[in-house]
């Protein structure tokens, strides 16, 4: 048993909301944005999923560009569904990975963070992935009611 276990299971329901989320944004909305400094809608779902892509990458010692992969439009997610498959998959080949580590892998030290620079653990990683989802989960659904759509539950108790 792999003290990842839980993160597996939570991270699982929170990428599956998140891409529901991106699937429900209409195609003439993708850019809209509550404000001038505020993430457009379609990108603060999506960069999610490049998120996972740079800690995979990270992971397996292979090169990555963040915060440059930010900035290079062949990253950009064209709709919600692009971005759901984008989500899903991304979810799927880091969970895979980790799933293929020996069960103390995380608590494997990364010498430098891609954000801080600072030595982590690949559960600390793993963890902090987690509670950026949620978070963009959460701006989302804001998101999502400013525009006058009910977004997908998250407990399945909330009224709508």
């Amino acid at each position: 048993m792999s003290v990842l276990d839980p993160y597996y299971v939570r991270q699982e329901e929170g990428v599956n909301q998140v891409a529901q989320a991106a699937e429900q944004i209409p195609q003439d909305k993708v850019m809209w944005k509550p404000s001038e400094k505020s993430l457009p809608w379609l990108p603060l779902i999506h960069h999610t999923s490049l998120h996972r892509d740079i800690v995979l990458n990270l992971l397996k010692g292979e090169p990555f560009d963040c915060p440059g992969c930010y900035m290079e439009p062949s990253n950009y997610a064209k709709s919600g569904a692009e971005s759901a498959l984008a989500l899903r998959k991304t979810w799927e080949e880091l969970k895979n990975f980790l799933q293929s580590q020996p069960d103390d892998y995380a608590k494997t030290v990364i010498e430098k963070s891609p954000w801080t620079g600072k030595p982590v653990t690949v559960e600390q990683i793993a963890w902090w992935m987690y509670e950026e989802n949620v978070h963009h989960r959460g701006q989302a659904w804001v998101y999502a009611r400013i525009n006058g759509l009910t977004p997908p539950t998250i407990w399945g108790t909330e009224k709508i």
